[in-house]
């Protein structure tokens, strides 16, 4: 009786090891810079709806412990982008399963701050030497969902871009806003399109 309550501990450790190393396996990594589009579908006010507003965030990962934590700026708005003296800062905190992200972040505006909050899924990914057992995990470059804003309670789809050298991956298709797309590039001080007053953050 005792051989077989020892063979049951010993298959149950191994079973432990095995679900909990497959577990850190398919956490996947968000080390990096990122590119955050979002498109308002639905908002309190009516001047909101259609509104592309994208930010640069830089976020910090460690697949042992939690949260994720992210500092950035608002860089684009209506897929122009925005001047130095007009890119508010954001600051993001959240939690990472196996195949979600929730990312909540404090927006600064030029007239108030708005808190919001990201629920992203990873849809484009790739195994990579991690450092950590077992050693190689998903490395995500695309997470797609949504976002919810206090200001002006505006929500609709939202996108996250691994960007590499400040570049994103090859083939991606743009992320499009009530008819509108972004562009592979644009022309950097354009100030035409920016409409403080439209903006919720």
């Amino acid at each position: 009786m005792m051989e077989f309550i020892k063979y049951i501990s010993v298959a149950f450790t191994a079973l432990s090891l095995a679900f909990t190393g497959w577990l850190q396996y398919e956490k996947f990594r968000l080390d990096g810079e990122w590119h955050i589009d979002t498109c308002t579908i639905e908002a309190d006010l009516k001047t909101y709806e259609g509104l592309h507003l994208a930010w640069r965030v830089f976020l910090s990962d460690d697949p042992l412990s939690a949260p994720v934590v992210g500092d950035g700026e608002k860089v684009e708005e209506a897929f122009e982008p925005i001047p130095s003296a007009g890119r508010y800062p954001v600051r993001l905190v959240g939690t990472k399963e196996i195949n979600s992200v929730s990312l909540t972040g404090r927006f600064e505006g030029a007239r108030r701050a708005s808190t919001g909050r990201f629920e992203f899924h990873p849809t484009l990914s790739k195994r990579l030497f991690s450092g950590y057992i077992p050693f190689y995990q998903r490395n995500a470059d695309v997470l797609e969902g949504s976002f919810a804003l206090t200001a002006g309670n505006a929500r609709g789809p939202a996108r996250a871009v691994r960007l590499t050298d400040g570049k994103k991956p090859d083939g991606l298709a743009p992320f499009v806003c009530k008819g509108a797309s972004e562009m592979p590039a644009t022309i950097e001080g354009n100030t035409d399109h920016i409409l403080p007053e439209q903006s919720p953050t």
